[in-house]
């Protein structure tokens, strides 16, 4: 009976370890679809965000299963906890459906992406969690990557 018990909490581990590991294509983050826009929007993040470091983020639309082309969209990335002013970017079209953009996020912790999206006239707006790596960034560090003492994006152009 032990050895089985032991058998069992050895193989769950194992299916826990390699549920984590098997991703490697970043945080995404899908809708959960009770929208009435019609619109299905996902976010990814670097598999590895880390703070200080200028990143390039993704929001992929698609309305009726085909790519929303000439969306304004735009991202807002606050911490969970805590306020850091407006931080995050207005999306580019990459290629259609596909939206890019860059941001550098002043501290590690739990964030949250409030994606913003305006096409055909409709507008929707959803959010995504995900997290950061590192200590808050230094004063030096802050101003050097365009960023705010409170880690705020110096001149926002959204």
């Amino acid at each position: 009976m032990k050895k089985k018990l032991t058998l069992s909490v050895v193989l769950l581990l194992a299916i826990f370890m390699l549920a984590a590991c098997s991703s490697g294509k970043g945080q995404e983050g899908q809708n959960d679809g009770k929208d009435t826009s019609g619109m299905n929007v996902a976010f990814k993040a670097p598999e590895r965000v880390e703070a200080g470091q200028k990143l390039e983020y993704s929001v992929t639309i698609e309305k009726d299963g085909q790519p929303v082309r000439d969306a304004n969209v735009i991202v807002h990335l606050e911490m969970a906890e805590m306020d850091h002013g407006e931080n995050g970017f207005r999306g580019k079209m990459e290629s259609p459906g596909i939206y890019k953009g860059q941001a550098v996020l002043p501290m590690g912790g739990d964030w949250i992406a409030y994606v913003n999206v305006k096409a055909n006239g409709v507008e929707t707006t959803r959010q995504f969690a995900f997290k950061a790596e590192g200590d808050m960034m230094l004063p030096e560090e802050l101003k050097k990557a365009g960023l705010n003492e409170d880690g705020s994006i110096q001149n926002p152009d959204f």
